[in-house]
Order: C-alpha cells, then sequence, then structure tokens
C-alpha cells in the first residue's frame, strides 16, 4: 500500500514539473512573442508577470528594464500574483547574462505577493540624476514625487487584507544600488531571506528615512519556530539620508541593515536614536502614496517568529551597520561594521528598545569618535564574544575582546577590500559556538581552524 502511495505521489510531481513553464524576457524582445524560447522572449517584466503560474521560471536577458515613470507605479515590475509553498515562482538572470532593471514609479520591482524568488538580478536607481538641492526643495511638497524616493526592491503588505500579507520570499545574488529610496525594503509581510547580496548608494535622496536593508511592521503569518527572516552573507555599504525624514524634520536612519518596529506599541520613540517621537499615526520610513491603505486598518498580530542577521559586512553607512528597533527574537551573530553612523551619529551596532536580541561573534569598529553600542529600553540582551576596536561600559561579554581585529585591506568599497582577519588577529579562533554558523560570508565552512573566527569572514 505504502509502495502504491509513493508511486502515485511521485507521478503528480513529475506531471506538476511537466506543467511548469520556462519563461523568457530579453531588451530586445516583443510582448507579441510567446515569451517560451529566448528567440521569442517577451520585452517587458510586466508581460511575464501576467502570465506565470507556480512552479514557473522566469529567466531575464539582457537589457535595461525601464518603466512607463508613472508616479502612480508601484515599479518597473510589481508581482502581484503568488506561487505555492510546493511551487515556487523563480524571476533569476538568464545564464550568461546581466539584465539591469531601472526604478521607475515607487520602485525597481515592487512584490505584494507571495512563494517568489529574486536571484541573480541588478536593480539600479537614479541617484547619479539627482541633484541634493532639488530633492531637499521636493521634500517640502505636500506630495511626494517618486522620482527623489524610489526603492530598489520592495514587498509591501500594506495594500492587502490581513489574511492576504506577502510571505515567503527569496532575494538571493542581487545587486541593488543608487536608488533614491531604500535599497531592500519590507513592510507588512514574513517568511523573507535576503543573501549573497550588494546593497549600497541607497537612501541619499528620500524624505521618509530609509535604510539599505529595512524590516518593518513584520505580519505574522503562523506562530512557526525557526528563523521568518534571514539577512546573511551581504555587502551593505555608503547608504544614508541627506534629506530629513518628514515625520520629525530632521535626519534620521540611512543603515546598513535595521528590523524595524515587530512590537505592537504605539507610543515612544519612532526612530532609532531615541531622539524623535511622532504623535499623529505611525508612519513607516519607506511609505509612499503608491500604496492604497484598506479603508479599515486591521490589527497587526504579535510577531512571535525569530529573525538572524549574520555574516554581513556593514561599512561606510550614514547610521548605524545593524540594529533592531523596537525588535523581539533576533540572533545578530558573526557580522562585521566598520566605520558607520557619518551622518546621524548612530552607534555601530545596537539594539534600541528591544527584547531577547542575541549578540556574538562581531568585529565593530566605530568610525573615529564613533561609539560601538548604545542601551536605550532594552530586555534581554545576551552580548559576549564581540571583538571591538575601542573599549565601552555599555555591554560587557567575559568572553569579550577589546583590539584592533587587523583586516587585510580596508577599502571605502567593501567589495576592492577584504575585511578577513590577518594571522596573529585576536578574532581568531576565538568565536563562540552558541547560535554557530555552518559557513562564513564565502560559503566557506565554518569552523576550518581550532574554534570559530568572530565577525563575517572564516580564514
Amino acid at each position: 500500500m505504502k509502495k502504491s502511495i509513493s508511486i502515485f505521489l511521485m507521478v503528480i510531481l513529475f506531471s506538476f514539473q511537466l506543467s511548469a513553464t520556462e519563461w523568457h524576457v530579453s531588451g530586445i524582445g516583443n510582448d507579441a512573442n510567446d515569451g517560451k524560447t529566448p528567440e521569442t522572449a517577451f520585452l517587458t517584466l510586466q508581460k511575464a508577470e501576467g502570465l506565470v503560474q507556480p512552479g514557473d521560471v522566469v529567466l531575464i536577458g539582457n537589457g535595461q528594464y525601464i518603466g512607463d515613470n508613472n508616479p502612480k507605479s508601484r515599479g518597473t515590475l510589481t508581482i502581484a500574483c503568488s506561487g505555492r509553498a510546493d511551487a515556487w515562482i523563480t524571476w533569476k538572470a538568464r545564464p550568461g547574462h546581466h539584465p539591469v532593471i531601472r526604478t521607475s514609479g515607487w520602485s525597481g520591482i515592487q512584490i505584494t505577493g507571495s512563494y517568489h524568488i529574486l536571484e541573480g538580478l541588478e536593480i539600479l536607481g537614479n541617484n547619479d540624476s539627482i541633484v541634493l538641492m532639488k530633492a531637499l526643495e521636493e521634500a517640502k511638497n505636500k506630495v511626494a514625487n517618486p522620482f527623489y524616493n524610489a526603492n530598489g526592491i520592495t514587498i509591501d503588505g500594506r495594500a492587502k487584507t490581513a489574511d492576504d500579507k506577502p510571505h515567503h520570499t527569496i532575494i538571493r545574488n542581487c545587486v541593488v544600488s543608487k536608488c533614491s529610496g531604500g535599497g531592500i525594503a519590507c513592510i507588512e509581510m514574513d517568511y523573507v531571506t535576503i543573501e549573497d547580496c550588494k546593497v549600497f548608494e541607497n537612501a541619499w535622496f528620500m524624505r521618509y528615512g530609509g535604510s539599505g536593508i529595512t524590516t518593518w511592521h513584520n505580519w505574522a503569518y503562523d506562530d512557526a519556530p525557526g528563523y521568518h527572516i534571514i539577512i546573511q552573507r551581504n555587502y551593505v555599504w555608503n547608504n544614508k539620508t541627506q534629506v530629513p525624514w518628514q515625520n520629525i524634520g530632521k535626519l534620521s536612519d540611512g543603515n546598513g541593515i535595521i528590523l524595524d518596529v515587530t512590537d505592537l506599541s504605539k507610543s515612544g520613540a519612532t526612530n532609532p536614536n531615541a531622539d524623535a517621537v511622532v504623535n499623529t499615526n505611525e508612519s513607516s520610513d519607506t511609505t509612499n502614496t503608491s500604496v492604497m491603505k484598506p479603508d479599515v486598518k486591521p490589527s497587526r498580530p504579535e510577531w512571535t517568529g525569530r529573525a538572524l542577521i549574520a555574516n554581513n559586512i556593514s561599512a561606510y553607512n550614514g547610521g548605524s551597520g545593524i540594529h533592531v528597533f523596537r525588535t523581539k527574537h533576533v540572533d545578530i551573530i558573526n557580522n562585521t561594521t566598520y566605520w558607520n553612523g557619518s551622518v546621524v551619529g548612530y552607534q555601530e551596532l545596537f539594539p534600541n528598545s528591544s527584547e531577547d536580541i542575541v549578540i556574538m561573534n562581531n568585529i565593530i569598529v566605530p568610525r573615529p569618535g564613533g561609539q560601538v553600542t548604545s542601551n536605550y529600553k532594552n530586555t534581554n540582551i545576551k552580548w559576549d564574544y564581540n571583538l571591538y576596536s575601542i573599549d565601552q561600559e555599555i555591554f560587557k561579554g567575559a568572553n569579550d575582546i577589546i583590539a584592533d581585529p587587523m583586516f587585510v585591506d580596508v577599502q571605502l568599497e567593501p567589495l576592492k577590500g577584504n575585511f578577513s582577519l590577518k594571522k596573529g588577529s585576536a578574532g581568531l579562533n576565538s568565536g563562540s559556538n552558541d547560535v554557530s554558523q555552518p559557513t562564513d560570508i564565502d560559503g566557506k565552512k565554518r569552523p576550518k581552524g581550532k574554534g570559530r573566527d568572530r565577525g563575517a569572514f572564516e580564514l
């Protein structure tokens, strides 16, 4: 009987695989084509979105994909369809190709559906075409112009009903840069993985206080144990704000990585430095007028999942390197942060008004005059096995090390340098096995020596 059931399931799976379609999009395609071969590729990504079914793969060829720049547009590609738990929809670069998706409207890619994988894509914003003085003037207008506020990738559940928020998205091996708004912004969603990405030079001109990688108001899909949010093996640098956040009239955020507001409180500070309070309805750092909210806003369920921030390099950002604000249940493990806080003066790596946060095996190097960490209204913080270059009294772990980490080659563009550790560094073989990571930022196995290394690299 069991054998018959197994054969039946195999037949069903095989039949499904045969029914899944491979779609093609190309910069020299035509939406009148059938999209089923490279030679008959579609021209626009939105054409493919209107046809994909669960399990399908969209292969994107060379070209610059540019939307219509309609101010009401959600993005160059708006993904409203959904896959299934057993049949994710994949959007990826065709092998050997390097497609570039330009931001238009409010995003490069905006996702409101579930079970999607984005892989090997480049999303490029319009920072090079913006003058700061004009962005400052634009921010005074009552209605925001998306040209100055477009995110690279947005997962956005604000316009969805309470039981239809986006969930289960993987953003892998993507490059998100020069977006006037935030880099990758995830709002009212659950189960998101962001890994092996390069996220840089974003949030420069927006009026909403964005960052490189942001999750905000996580919306619980379920209460299953394990990690619901994973941010790992990313390079994140030179994200910053230069335009005051409209809600507080001052510069804010511009962080490398921030997990933002999973609690249900409506009171207290509303920005990571705890120096501003918004008395009106709370507004996201990625708010925009392209999202039509339901007439009656449902109560957000408490998010009880866990998040992992691991093996990331976060450097030269205007805000903090990594932090969590009004957030619970996060493991911050084996990251390297370097010289952040250059615009708003935030500390390098810190929890703020947060609970149940584990911070271990990190290397934390503040800019000259900067600070390692801070502590404001936090509870249940586990801090140990961190290496930092200057002394601090905020959190102290019995196994902390105060020393120069001895990086191989520090460069303003981290990819051109090398933030691994030289032989003789105190960070080598001295990390903890608690919340152990199987690999480092390069995918190398941990540990390799007598113990685990601290920071993002394993020597």
